[in-house]
């Protein structure tokens, strides 16, 4: 039963990451690249202006600064995914995959630029904060009968970021403090992962029931930080492997 469970989870996984839906996100990158005159790059100059200048600015109460976004963003962008994702693509596809992977950057930036002026546009204010998202864009764009839709987005959303984000992130970070020990000769108890995961998760609780500002606030200290560590320890991959 178990064998056959994982054959069919294997068998979905092929066709929902497949090649349709490969080339569904690859077509709507090119469609959205050509319908908006090529807005990655025709708008990357105002991009920066607004980040130098309008992204400073202080938010409304009950909302994330500009900046508090852009770095709520990011945070999900340079982590686990740039390292492990790059390695892997490499070890499977060779060097020829890191040359897909910036045409897949490259159409992914109008992706997110589309998803952005979404969210934007069919958002909600409720309680004085404002609400957005795929469920929002369903329901306020679709109309009320797609409202199934958007609950099942909802269910399976909060499923992924428990099966897909959490356990992911905090197995990686549980992974590297367990190696670090070890290299240093310290033997970790087996208790150890159980008590640093709930640790972890009340922090992360803590952090999210403050708020969505408080999350931008936590998030605009900590990911100029990590994506600087992150530049320079990949600067430094790469002095060192250049032989």
């Amino acid at each position: 039963m178990g064998v056959e469970c994982v054959q069919w989870i294997e068998y979905l996984n092929s066709i929902v990451w497949g090649a349709p839906t490969l080339c569904l996100i690859l077509g709507l990158g090119i469609y959205f690249t050509r319908r908006l005159r090529f807005a990655q790059l025709r708008l990357l100059p105002k991009s920066f202006k607004m980040l130098w200048g309008q992204f400073h600015k202080p938010a409304k109460p009950g909302e994330a600064s500009p900046f508090s976004a852009l770095c709520t963003a990011l945070g999900a962008t340079v982590g686990t995914g740039n390292i492990a994702g790059v390695a892997g693509a490499i070890t499977i596809g060779g060097p020829g995959a890191v040359f897909w992977m910036w045409v897949s950057g490259f159409l992914g930036m109008i992706l997110k630029y589309a998803e952005a002026t979404l969210a934007v546009r069919y958002r909600v204010k409720r309680n004085g904060e404002h609400l957005a998202g795929p469920m929002y864009m369903i329901q306020e764009g679709l109309g009320i009968s797609w409202i199934p839709m958007a609950k099942m987005y909802s269910f399976f959303g909060v499923v992924a970021a428990f099966g897909v984000g959490n356990a992911t992130q905090i197995d990686a970070v549980l992974s590297a403090v367990e190696g670090a020990a070890v290299s240093c000769g310290v033997l970790l108890p087996g208790w150890w992962m159980a008590a640093a995961g709930a640790v972890l998760a009340v922090l992360v609780y803590r952090m999210f029931s403050a708020g969505a500002g408080r999350v931008g606030e936590l998030a605009q200290k900590l990911v100029p930080a990590a994506a600087a560590a992150y530049i320079l320890l990949g600067v430094g991959v790469l002095m060192t492997c250049r032989e």
